[in-house]
């Protein structure tokens, strides 16, 4: 069993957490320390693909992107961010302001289900980002393939949620999505 030491909790912020092991992905939501385990291998081969077909699309798509909550001591840790605006000096950044993304994807690793369709959408809705995808198992549950669910920003009742406007398999969007000639 590996150890490490972990400072106290309660004097941990965003910044501390590009202190901590590494191997771990780490959030700090509402100041709870949340860790964690390495990622599947479909789940990485899904993410290297989405990063490879927004990438090609000219667009600035980074794996596990840090956002900033409103608060010291909140944030999360998305599987993939699109930034529409990167900041001077980015080898000081390990999180951005949610003003930063216009698009956030969270991939639902098999047996861990941790919020994508809840908890993870209302925050990201709630600091208002456009768009929000969620990548899980194909229907046929094919290790090459995907389903994403494709959500805008709506405002219902003055509340910001999520208006899912398609569902799509990762290998049709793929084809469809808008390629940059090299």
């Amino acid at each position: 069993m590996t150890r490490f030491w972990l400072p106290p909790i309660e004097d941990l912020d965003i910044e501390d957490l590009a202190t901590l092991p590494k191997h771990y992905r780490y959030e700090l939501r509402e100041g709870n320390l949340v860790i964690a385990a390495p990622t599947s291998f479909w789940h990485k081969e899904m993410s290297m693909r989405l990063v490879t077909m927004l990438h090609k699309a000219g667009l600035n798509a980074f794996v596990d992107p840090g956002i900033r909550g409103d608060r010291p001591r909140d944030n999360r840790l998305a599987d993939l961010g699109v930034v529409t605006r990167l900041p001077p000096g980015l080898a000081t950044y390990s999180n951005l302001p949610a003003s930063s993304f216009s698009l956030v994807v969270e991939i639902v690793s098999e047996n861990s289900v941790n919020g994508e369709y809840t908890d993870k959408a209302a925050w990201y809705a709630e600091h208002g980002i456009p768009e929000y995808w969620i990548v899980d198992q194909a229907p046929d549950r094919s290790d090459d393939d995907a389903f994403v669910l494709v959500h805008r920003l709506l405002l219902a009742g003055g509340e910001p949620i999520y208006g899912r406007e398609r569902n799509v398999l990762l290998s049709d969007l793929e084809r469809e999505y808008p390629h940059l000639d090299s």
